[in-house]
């Protein structure tokens, strides 16, 4: 599997945060940005609802078992 780039992100949140401590009112980001940020965005969503998925199909067949103790009366 392909290694996620998740620098676009993390550049975004630097801003952010950045922008949040100085009491910015806005925060501009160049459409270079904008589509690195947005494809980053949807590979790491993407693979995130795959591996949902395959979580999700592995647990279906598996029996849940539910152990209780009633305590001491």
């Amino acid at each position: 599997m392909k290694q996620l780039n998740t620098l676009p992100i993390e550049d975004f949140l630097d801003k952010a945060r950045l922008a949040i401590k100085s009491n910015k009112k806005d925060l501009t980001l160049s459409i270079k940005e904008v589509a690195d940020l947005q494809n980053s965005l949807s590979v790491v969503m993407t693979r995130l609802a795959g591996e949902l998925d395959e979580i999700a199909s592995a647990t279906k067949d598996t029996p849940t078992i539910i152990s209780m103790d009633g305590g001491t009366f």
